[in-house]
């Protein structure tokens, strides 16, 4: 399994192959698909989800007795949903919970999910923890029937957790529903937070759900299919998506881009769909069936190649460095990514998965407050915390704060200052005090930053000389000084060494001219 930070490239094992992840589960249309499914799988997407309500209600028996996948012509990984999407939709399904779950068993699903009762936005607070209990009450009876039902575990089962925005009912369901051995947890109901486009909704469910569940158990968010949402959904420790956005969308003409959704109608004539290598004023001129079967065509493509860019980041482990492009490409999307930055949750998932240490890692740019968010930038707070608090009461102290071309470990000044016997600091922006010997660590010496306001940043020392290159006067103010400091103004730091005689005399307590 390969990592980044809290996102991962894993193997869900089932009996009709093996499913890499992140991966997006396709949702086929049992009575009407307008794209074949060879098609589906040249797009590359080897695994699909059907609605296992709608093929009962369609085909009963016939789907017993054949199997799912010879129903539909698919010999890969196959998830059936259990009907809850109907409930979100019409407030009721025509089958009980325990025979839908049979039913999955039997007609030969690779990956079963309960039927659960979804949680509506917006829906009373009272009602939704009915419901939630409802749902928790049939994840337990869903388990003990498996036992019997499919005592060889040939069928994978999803548990979701419910309870939408109240984010303690959530809490208490992910607990809950956690403790109970399903292959896989799942996040429910985020369909019509999705639509008004609420992602930061959606990412205190993810925090909420993820910061719960065993780390090591495959994470499904319910219903999410766009570029913009998840690559941070992903980063967050989402393993799993199913949608049927690229359909829905084709249907009614709106065409999925990279950073939005526009309208067919809305594109320049000459612009060419390169899921389906038509150009707009084709498609217009098309009959409906063709039309919406090609824009659905380029739909999946374009989720297709959005999956293969969050692995690819993840191979690279630069999937925030992703995140932080897309969070600017739409301000709902930049909302939930500066929410983070204030999230208990996110610091405490970062501290408990995060490993802030990477091999050959790309730049960090930190644009704005917003950044300072990221994984990278919190564990090597967490880093520098504990190791500042390690070296004990400091007698002197040296902190440098001004700009070098390379680390500032690997220059000759550097190794002029360490001779002098005392502590050395670099301050950054970012990060605040870190010790000489780490300026050439990663994420400190890859890290550059724009439009960001000084990190305020305590020094206890017995005597302290803080040296500040001219131009970076105004961040002095920033340092609270807890013993003797002196402040010494130089026009660059590559003119260190001639002061090297009145540092020397300032650190040792005798200052000379």
């Amino acid at each position: 399994m390969e990592k980044d930070e809290v996102a991962r490239i894993g193997k869900l094992y089932t009996r009709h192959g093996v499913v890499e992840t992140p991966a997006l589960f396709p949702v086929i249309n049992p009575s009407k698909q307008y794209v074949e499914l060879s098609r589906i799988r040249d797009l590359g997407f080897s695994q699909v989800i059907t609605n296992a309500y709608i093929i009962k209600g369609t085909y009963g028996d016939s789907a017993r007795d054949l199997g799912i996948h010879e129903l539909l012509g698919w010999d890969g990984p196959l998830m059936t949903d259990s009907g809850a999407y109907q409930i979100l939709q019409y407030g009721y399904v025509d089958v009980n919970p325990d025979e839908i779950l049979r039913y999955q068993v039997e007609i030969g699903s690779d990956i079963g999910v309960i039927l659960d009762i979804p949680t509506g936005y917006p829906r009373p607070r009272d009602l939704v923890e009915v419901e939630v209990n409802e749902t928790v009450r049939r994840a337990r009876r869903a388990i003990l029937m498996l036992r019997e039902l499919d005592p060889d575990h040939r069928m994978l089962i999803v548990g979701p957790t419910q309870g939408g925005v109240y984010g303690d009912i959530l809490a208490y369901s992910a607990r809950v529903v956690s403790e109970l051995p399903f292959d896989i947890y799942a996040i429910g109901s985020p369909t019509t937070l999705l639509q008004s486009y609420n992602f930061t909704n959606i990412v205190k469910m993810i925090l909420t759900v993820k910061s719960t569940v065993p780390a090591g158990k495959p994470i499904h968010l319910f219903g999410v299919g766009h570029p913009l949402i998840m690559p941070l959904a992903v980063a967050l420790g989402v393993d799993i998506f199913d949608s049927a956005s690229y359909m829905l969308y084709a249907n009614d003409d709106r065409v999925i881009l990279s950073s939005r959704t526009v309208r067919l109608g809305e594109l320049d004539r000459g612009y060419v769909l390169d899921g389906c290598g038509k150009s707009a004023g084709e498609l217009l001129e098309m009959g409906k069936e063709e039309r919406v079967r090609l824009i659905a065509q380029h739909n999946l493509w374009v989720l297709s190649r959005e999956l293969a860019e969050i692995k690819q980041r993840i191979r690279e482990h630069d999937l925030w460095g992703y995140v932080a492009q897309k969070a600017r490409q739409h301000p709902s999307l930049y909302r939930a990514y500066v929410a983070l930055s204030r999230s208990p949750l996110f610091s405490k998932l970062v501290s408990k998965l995060a490993s802030g240490l990477k091999v050959n890692a790309a730049q960090l740019n930190i644009l704005d407050e917003a950044d300072l968010a990221r994984p990278e930038v919190q564990w090597a707070g967490f880093r520098l915390r504990r190791l500042i608090e390690g070296m004990g009461d400091l007698n002197n102290a040296l902190v440098i704060i001004g700009d070098y071309d390379e680390p500032f470990i690997r220059t000759q000044v550097a190794g002029e200052l360490i001779r002098l016997g005392v502590r050395v600091f670099l301050y950054h922006g970012a990060y605040g005090l870190i010790p000489i010997e780490l300026s050439d660590v990663y994420p400190f010496s890859q890290t550059t930053r724009v439009n960001l306001r000084p990190r305020r940043v305590s020094l206890k020392v017995g005597n302290a000389l803080i040296i500040v290159e001219d131009r970076y006067r105004d961040v002095v103010k920033y340092i609270r000084c807890e013993g003797e400091c002196t402040v010494l103004y130089v026009d660059s730091l590559k003119n260190i060494k001639a002061y090297e005689r009145y540092i020397r005399s300032l650190l040792t307590g005798n200052p000379q001219p």
